[in-house]
């Protein structure tokens, strides 16, 4: 009999939904601390992609930037860092995180990620392949 593809995605989907926690009742106590979400989880991550932003913009900009094109090239960068960020807010919208308490949060998540793809965007396309 041969192979069934959708057969094999069906067992990868089964491995893939195994519960590896292991609980037990005098552990909870001491789980239920541990376990409750940071008040800053936003923050966080708002600031972590700023702050590598900022050293990706830093090592960009510290060369010589090429003459020829360049505005061009910026702008294509720039549009792909746009295109990518809105992929990746779709898809955690999808997912239902993308859900934050105030019109602030929102904008700080969403200008960090957005300026940490396009600077990704940029370090990649003038780094690596240029």
């Amino acid at each position: 009999m041969p192979f069934d593809f959708l057969d094999g995605l069906g067992f990868l989907a089964d491995l893939l939904n195994i519960d590896l926690s292991f609980k037990s009742s005098p552990n909870r106590e001491k789980e239920s601390k541990y376990s409750k979400k940071s008040k800053y989880t936003t923050e966080l991550w708002s600031g972590g992609f700023l702050v590598i932003a900022s050293i990706l913009y830093f090592m960009f900009f510290s060369n010589p930037l090429p003459e020829e094109d360049f505005t061009q090239t910026l702008l294509m960068c720039v549009l792909i860092g746009f295109v990518i960020s809105f992929i990746v807010f779709y898809i955690l919208f999808h997912l239902r995180l993308f859900y934050f308490k105030s019109i602030f949060k929102l904008l700080l998540f969403s200008i960090s990620l957005i300026l940490f793809v396009i600077s990704i965007v940029l370090i990649v396309y003038f780094k690596f392949i240029v």
